[in-house]
């Protein structure tokens, strides 16, 4: 699969999330499991075609942390941040080698920062939560955006 192809399906699938976040407020373990099998799936064919386990490592288990950041927030937060954002910037991992997945999540974290200083600069109110995955959705469109114009 071609790098257009990988990102196109990321999209979709951060798109697919990003919706039933905004829809329902948590995120189904099936769509969850679908684009983290995927993600595997494509790591398994770089394999395949002849890349070395240690490169592969080296560029995406590092970024299993992001997720373990997340899901450790949750639980500090009592679930302020979601458990499912966390368990998405796991299977992420899969997907965006550690450098591009720390971009996305510190991109998504100022997108969705904007917001609540919006409401706080404008009403003077703060916002008592707001779903994730849109934000991230949004950055990675951001940074696709970016690579396509040569900015990235």
């Amino acid at each position: 699969m071609s790098g257009a192809a990988e990102s196109a399906l990321l999209l979709v699938w951060l798109c697919l999330l990003a919706a039933w976040d905004i829809r329902r407020g948590e995120l189904p373990a099936v769509l969850l499991a679908a684009g983290g099998t995927a993600g595997l799936l494509l790591r398994i064919a770089d394999l395949a075609a002849g890349t070395a386990l240690s490169a592969l490592a080296a560029a995406y288990l590092p970024g299993l942390a992001a997720g373990g950041l997340l899901l450790a927030a949750a639980r500090i937060s009592r679930e302020a941040v979601g458990y499912g954002d966390g368990i998405c910037f796991c299977l992420l991992a899969f997907w965006l080698p550690w450098e591009e997945l720390y971009t996305l999540l510190f991109t998504a974290l100022v997108l969705c920062a904007l917001p609540g200083l919006a409401a706080g600069l404008i009403r003077g109110r703060r916002l008592k939560a707001l779903p994730f995955l849109p934000f991230v959705a949004g950055a990675y469109l951001v940074l696709l955006f970016l690579a396509l114009s040569g900015g990235a």
